[in-house]
C-alpha cells in the first residue's frame, strides 16, 4: 500500500520497488488512499520498479465503482473471463462510461486542488490533534510520515465502537479501528502488527478530514468529543 487505510502511514514504495527488482519479482502498489492527498507519479514508481498501480475513484469524490489499473506496457495480464475481446482481450461487455468520465474529471479536479488542500488539510490535522493530545489521546503514528488528511487514535479506558456511535448520533462521522463483530471483537491488526497492546488498540477511532472540512467543523467536533468523554467516562467510573 502507497498509504495505510488506518493510520495513514505512507510506504518507501519506490525503496521496497527497488529491492523486489533486484529478485526478479513482479511488484504492484495499491494508491487507493494516496491519490488525491498527496502526489502520486507512475512514471517515478515504475522507474524504481512498479509494475501496477491501482486507483479507486470513490476516494477521489468520484463516483463508485470505476477504478483503475496503471500498468507497465511490458506486463502481459491473462483475463479472469474469457470472451468478447475487448481491451487486448483483458475485458468483454460494456463499459460504464459515465463513471469513466467523472472519474478523469474527479483526477482532473484533484490535481488541480492538490498544491493547496494539502497544506489546509495538515492546519487542521495539527489542531484536532493538539485537541486529542489535551484529551489524554494516544495519536498512532504521530511522528511518521501520513496523508495529511488521516487521525488515528486512542483515548485512555474508551472502547472504540462505543465512542463511535455516540459520536455518529451526535452527527459526526468516524470509524473503528477495530475489525470488530458481535461475536468476537477483535483489535486491528494494523494496531497489533505495530506492537499496539490489544487494549489500547481496541479504543482505536480513524478520523478522515474531506476538502470541505472547515476550522469550526474541527472546533466543534473537539467539544463533542470532550462532553462525549466525560459522559463515557462517568459510566466507566459507576461500572467500576
Amino acid at each position: 500500500m502507497l498509504a495505510n487505510n488506518e493510520t495513514g502511514v505512507l510506504q518507501d514504495i519506490a525503496a521496497l520497488a527497488t529491492q523486489a527488482r533486484a529478485t526478479g519479482a513482479w511488484f504492484h502498489t495499491d494508491a487507493v488512499q494516496a491519490v488525491g492527498k498527496i502526489a502520486v507519479d507512475f512514471r517515478a514508481l515504475n522507474a524504481a520498479g512498479v509494475h501496477a498501480l491501482t486507483l479507486s475513484a470513490h476516494k477521489i469524490g468520484g463516483p463508485k465503482g470505476a477504478a483503475a489499473l496503471v500498468l507497465d506496457k511490458r506486463v502481459e495480464l491473462e483475463p479472469l473471463i474469457a470472451g468478447g475481446g475487448h481491451e487486448r482481450g483483458l475485458r468483454s461487455g460494456t463499459e460504464n462510461v459515465a463513471a469513466i468520465v467523472g472519474f478523469g474529471v474527479a483526477c482532473e479536479l484533484a490535481v488541480q486542488q492538490l498544491a493547496t488542500a494539502a497544506p489546509r488539510l495538515i492546519a487542521l490535522r495539527g489542531l484536532l490533534e493538539t485537541g486529542l493530545r489535551a484529551m489524554e489521546a494516544t495519536l498512532f503514528a504521530a511522528s511518521a510520515e501520513r496523508l495529511p488528511n488521516t487521525v488515528y487514535f486512542a483515548l485512555p479506558r474508551v472502547d472504540g465502537e462505543t465512542l463511535v456511535g455516540q459520536l455518529d448520533r451526535a452527527g459526526f462521522a468516524l470509524a473503528s479501528g477495530a475489525a470488530c463483530s458481535s461475536a468476537n471483537p477483535e483489535p486491528s491488526h494494523v494496531l497489533r502488527a505495530m506492537g499496539v497492546a490489544p487494549e489500547l488498540a481496541r479504543g482505536a477511532v480513524r478520523i478522515s478530514l474531506g476538502s470541505a472540512s472547515t476550522l469550526a467543523q474541527v472546533n466543534d467536533f473537539l467539544n463533542t468529543l470532550q462532553i462525549t468523554l466525560s459522559k463515557l467516562q462517568r459510566l466507566t467510573a459507576i461500572a467500576v
